[in-house]
């Protein structure tokens, strides 16, 4: 049972008040150098070059935040870039890639090379488009998995083939995306976490000062079952909390608590707010609470405090899930209802910095 105890004095209060202020996790880019509208640019691209990145975007059928994630990782805008394979310039091309797609350019002219690089993005496209049907944010993925692990691969798996390399280049190419290029820091096309609209509301970070320790989906922990190498969450940690109780876990947004998961330390709650869908949230691994069901939180109100209550053995953490609208007010994880948290936290602002 929860133990029914404040969780912070007045203090302590204060302190989350001062947390919340320099933690909203927000990461709208610096600058924008593109000449496009706002909604359609963008951001952050040296050099001039954004234009010619959308303009890449539109012939590839990427978004064009995408599109800049994906240059930079291949070359950091370095226009005279190589690799020990022998991929040049700045988006990375091997010379028979460059002869079948940079139409007698010079490959390190970004002016020749980024628009090589839509030309041959859409012919990947093109090529797992039957994967996908119609679904936009697959084909999105399919289509960075080919380019990182070719098409033939992404055909025999029917979809982003199980390579940790192939994994982790879609997931950091759509984080950067939506980071580094994209405006209001939203979720691209192949990044989103749910098709619906987000809503206006701006949230909150759930544990002021915490740290991003572990993400969504598969992961190789030694000693856990299989079934929860599948992390249907994300994780932030207070920085030397160690195995004792950890910082204040807070409400991001207005809540509306629906209920509780003893075993795991899990408060279980509802968006409960006129702007937003109404998502349901589990703080978990939680040391302690002082909320009741029924209860209703605005947004920075105590929910407990961060711990390691689970069926096995860990450092304290919060582990924070997030379920679509449609789920019942009390759910559980692998029930079907899970969406990864880190594209809506990174837009809704609640993302740690």
């Amino acid at each position: 049972m929860a133990m029914a105890v404040p969780v912070v004095g007045v203090a302590g209060l204060a302190l989350v008040a001062d947390m919340q202020a320099s933690a909203s996790g927000g990461c709208v880019p610096a600058a924008v150098v593109s000449n496009e509208d706002l909604e359609d640019g963008v951001f952050n691209v040296p050099n001039g070059w954004g234009p010619l990145v959308e303009e890449a975007a539109r012939t590839a059928g990427l978004p064009a935040s995408v599109a800049a994630a994906q240059i930079k990782q291949e070359s950091n805008w370095n226009p005279n870039a190589g690799s020990s394979a022998g991929a040049q310039g700045i988006a990375q091309f091997m010379p028979e890639t460059w002869a079948q797609y940079g139409e007698g350019g010079d490959v390190t002219d970004p002016e020749d090379a980024i628009p090589a690089y839509g030309r041959y993005m859409a012919a990947l496209r093109n090529e797992v488009q039957s994967l996908a049907g119609d679904d936009a944010d697959q084909l999105v993925r399919l289509t960075l998995a080919a380019y990182n692990a070719g098409p033939g691969a992404v055909a025999q798996h029917k979809g982003v083939p199980p390579f940790a390399e192939t994994q982790r280049y879609v997931e950091t190419i759509l984080d950067g995306g939506q980071i580094e290029f994209s405006a209001g820091c939203e979720a691209p096309t192949g990044g989103k976490a749910w098709d619906g609209d987000l809503g206006e509301g701006e949230w909150t970070a759930p544990l002021p000062g915490g740290k991003f320790t572990s993400g969504y989906g598969r992961r190789n922990v030694p000693g856990l079952p299989g079934w929860a190498q599948n992390h249907v969450g994300v994780d932030f940690a207070t920085p030397g909390a160690g195995s004792s109780p950890g910082g204040p876990v807070i409400a991001p947004t207005d809540l509306r608590i629906t209920g509780f998961n003893d075993t795991d330390g899990c408060v279980i709650a509802k968006v409960d707010n006129d702007d937003d869908p109404d998502f349901g949230l589990a703080f978990c691994h939680l040391n302690s609470w002082g909320v009741k069901k029924g209860q209703k939180l605005t947004r920075g109100d105590v929910i407990g405090v961060e711990g390691n209550r689970g069926q096995f053995g860990m450092s304290t953490h919060l582990h924070i899930e997030i379920y679509k609208p449609n789920a019942p007010d009390v759910a559980f994880p692998y029930q079907g209802f899970n969406i990864d948290p880190e594209p809506i936290l990174r837009e809704k602002g609640a993302w740690p910095q």
